[in-house]
């Protein structure tokens, strides 16, 4: 396997980071059940979710990982695995994530889907109050 493979926790199948999706159940201060999935594979019981795509870009990875210490985690290990997961897509050298990422926001898409046609995946809405970046 490929440091850049990445595998549903439900089904078992190859994953990218445009389809797949971290969640999570948040109890008051408590947080458990983490798992990085495909859309359709998210646990019914998850009340908190983040998309990978999103999640590969450096400030987003930070802010997801620096959140997680506000909470008190039932099993860090499920939190741990998915962070190794991810940080080589964080911190490859040539990551054009954070660049196209901001460069399709800028004009509402998703990267690598050409404007005007059907997308592969659905943006999810912000969360109430909180900050949306845009094009710089």
């Amino acid at each position: 396997m490929s440091e850049y493979d990445l595998v549903c926790d439900r089904c078992g199948k190859a994953l990218v980071p445009l389809e797949g999706i971290v969640s999570w159940t948040r109890d008051g201060t408590d947080e458990r059940s983490f798992a990085l999935t495909h859309a359709p594979c998210v646990p019914a019981e998850a009340s908190q979710r983040e998309e990978v795509r999103r999640l590969v870009w450096p400030n987003e990875f930070l802010r997801f990982a620096t959140d997680r210490f506000s909470y008190r985690i039932a099993d860090p290990d499920e939190v741990r695995a998915i962070v190794w997961a991810l940080s080589p897509f964080v911190v490859r050298h040539d990551n054009p994530a954070e660049m196209d990422g901001m460069r399709a926001a800028s004009f509402g898409a998703i990267p690598g889907v050409k404007p005007g046609t059907e997308q592969t995946a659905t943006p999810a809405a912000p969360k109430e109050g909180a900050e949306v970046e845009a094009g710089k």
